[in-house]
């Protein structure tokens, strides 16, 4: 079979230098609507709890617009691409997604992580990070957890009081010695790894390394730079690992590797994440380059939609992160994303008299009402995107226009395909756009641009 036959097959089977950013200040983007402190809170604490759902056997609405779900190349080469996914039966192929909380729960993105490992095969979990830990949502496929003390940092926190790396997440042990559980769930398909490899800054001194059972397991520690690898005597699907550091030590990550051939699809993703915070770490593409990306996926601008408008400024802060990211891994792809069409609360407030209670006459009162409308944010952020693209030679998947454009929000809520605060996805919701970007992906591995 021909490596071209190879994609269409599988797609027929399922109808380093690198320039550093100083890390900023968060920038102050906020709007001056009364609701915006309760929405703000909404999209940084979101927390999807999952349902059942089949990932692969997902249907597809009407509404959405079938005919627009392709990549707009923009006169970006994906030639390298193919031949990486070609190739993956003897190496992986390493896809890095980019996001804020619609990635952070990691149900869109391990819909697409899914099925592209089902037709390519599984290199392994990739990347993930002490969410748990940090005190937010986790993706519910691993484990990384502790029972020591750790200061801990968010990316969405004003101030930073140790360096966060490119993961948005950063936990500093307490005390001089301590330990990590690393691994992925029970109850999930059988994803061993044999190596995993610790991001962090400072030095860390690896003593011992368990399986679940406490049973010493062989090592061998690697250190480089910016992360530490752990490549184990035989498989394992969680670990223990002990270790000591010097005071100086801040760990953002792991990524769990079965040294096998297939496909990594890696998920970042930070409630309330934006251009501008991503960039406020400024070593983004740094950070991701161990992971070897083949491609770079980013999904942002519905939070900046929630705050005051400067497209100048905003494609300015698409630029910075791509330039961060194409710096640093000059051979990966770079696909920007657009939000699709959600709503913002409005909050009204009225005054009604009102009968005293067991007394005579009326009192006044405030009354508060809120309802919801089209985020009409959206729409200039989305066009922004594409202009952007255009212009600069990136790829782009239009969700907007995908999602059903202009009214698509009224559908999805109809459809409950929206979560209540309707600006994030039910489970359903997810899976449905998850087994729309894997489409486009895999069309995009059968044209000929």
């Amino acid at each position: 079979m021909t490596s071209y036959n190879k994609i269409i097959s599988a797609f027929t089977s399922l109808v380093l230098p690198a320039f550093v950013y100083a890390q900023t200040p968060l920038p102050d983007n906020s709007g001056d609507e009364a609701a915006e402190d309760i929405q703000k809170e909404m999209r940084e604490d979101m927390v999807v709890i999952p349902d059942e759902a089949n990932d692969i056997d997902i249907p597809i609405p009407s509404f959405i617009k079938r005919n627009a779900n392709h990549i707009i190349y923009n006169g970006a080469d994906w030639t390298g691409l193919r031949k990486a996914f070609e190739l993956s039966n003897e190496s992986p192929v390493s896809i890095v997604h980019i996001g804020d909380s619609h990635v952070q729960a990691d149900i869109n993105t391990s819909t697409i992580r899914e099925l592209l490992q089902y037709d390519f095969g599984n290199a392994g979990r990739g990347l993930v990070s002490p969410l748990k830990i940090c005190g937010t949502n986790q993706p519910t496929d691993y484990v990384f957890q502790s029972s020591n003390s750790w200061k801990t940092v968010k990316l969405m926190n004003t101030s930073w009081m140790q360096t966060v790396g490119f993961t948005g997440t950063s936990i500093r042990p307490a005390s001089s010695t301590s330990e990590l559980t690393i691994g992925t769930k029970d109850t999930d398909d059988y994803n061993p790894f044999s190596s995993t490899t610790i991001f962090h800054n400072g030095k860390l001194s690896i003593k011992e390394v368990t399986d679940a059972d406490g049973n010493k397991l062989d090592f061998r520690a690697i250190p480089s730079r910016d992360y530490t690898q752990i490549v184990l005597s035989s498989l394992a699907t969680k670990i223990n690992v002990k270790f000591a550091s010097a005071g100086d030590l801040t760990l953002y990550g792991a990524s769990l590797s079965g040294e096998r051939p297939g496909v990594f699809y890696h998920s970042i993703g930070n409630n309330g994440a934006t251009f501008d915070s991503y960039n406020r770490i400024g070593s983004v593409g740094l950070g991701i380059n161990p992971l070897h990306p083949n491609l770079v996926i980013i999904s942002l601008g519905t939070n900046e939609a929630f705050g005051r408008q400067d497209i100048a400024r905003f494609k300015r802060s698409i630029d910075l992160l791509v330039s961060n990211v194409r710096q640093a891994n000059p051979d990966a792809l770079i696909l920007l994303t657009t939000p699709m069409e959600c709503h913002r609360s409005v909050v009204t407030k009225k005054k009604v008299r009102v009968r005293r209670k067991g007394r005579k006459g009326y009192r006044t009162v405030t009354r508060t009402n809120k309802t919801y409308a089209v985020n009409m944010n959206i729409a200039p952020l989305r066009k922004a995107i594409l202009d952007y693209g255009k212009a600069n030679g990136v790829a782009v998947y239009d969700w907007y226009d995908v999602a059903g454009g202009s009214g698509a929000s009224t559908s999805w809520i109809n459809s409950d395909l929206f979560a209540k605060d309707r600006v994030h996805h039910t489970h359903k919701g997810y899976n449905l756009e998850g087994r729309l970007i894997y489409d486009a992906i895999m069309d995009a591995l059968r044209s000929q641009n």
